[in-house]
């Protein structure tokens, strides 16, 4: 894709905002640094690096349509949220993110780890996920026939959460959860739920 944006004078837009909170593996490039920044136009958020109510983000693009750019967000919110991003300037001068980051993605691992680990006790075998390196979610494929909306609308009364792969053009058995929020004990509990609703929601019986 970096080629592409730079043999083909392709404009693309890089939407990052979980690539500094990879806990596990290699960090890779992105598009931005692999295709120098001349037609590929970078944005991430601060709210998954210091903190999610802060609502601050930030994009670096060429000179040229800096200043297009600069006019459509002036008329369409006529002024940012001072008080936060001043907050982030000051988080970033005083050398906290680096630290931060390192908290966060120990956390995140933390918390991916007792998803998995409660996954493979409750549903090894009939399902499969993927093993994130980073962010903040799980790709579930389901037993084969469970229709994952039908699963969230008998999961949802029983204070567990997803959502359906459907949403993201996944298959009708597949679910995105998130183990960025909950606790570890929490998470544990969730999938234990989940697993036992499971059955109702699938034509494929778990053994």
């Amino acid at each position: 894709m970096a080629e592409l944006a730079s043999t083909r004078s392709l404009r693309i837009l890089e939407d990052d905002p979980y690539g500094l909170v990879r806990f596990e593996g290699e960090q890779l490039p992105t598009l931005f640094e692999l295709e120098g920044g001349r037609n590929v136009m970078y944005s991430s958020s601060f709210s998954k690096t210091i903190a999610p109510g802060l609502r601050v983000g930030y994009v670096i693009l060429p000179e040229e349509i800096a200043a297009g750019l600069e006019d459509i967000v002036a008329s369409t919110y006529i002024t940012p949220a001072l008080v936060t991003e001043a907050t982030v300037l000051e988080f970033l001068r005083r050398g906290l993110l680096e630290p931060n980051l390192e908290r966060v993605r120990g956390l995140l691992r933390e918390r991916r780890d007792a998803m998995l680990e409660a996954l493979e006790r409750e549903l090894g075998g009939p399902a499969r996920w993927s093993r994130p390196q980073g962010g903040y979610f799980l790709w579930l494929e389901l037993p084969e026939g469970t229709d994952a909306t039908e699963l969230l609308g008998r999961a949802t009364p029983a204070g567990v959460t997803f959502v359906p792969g459907s949403d993201f053009g996944g298959e009708p058995n597949s679910a995105r959860l998130a183990f960025s929020f909950a606790s570890p004990a929490e998470i544990d509990e969730g999938v234990t739920r989940l697993a036992e609703l499971i059955p109702a929601a699938a034509t494929v019986k778990l053994p």
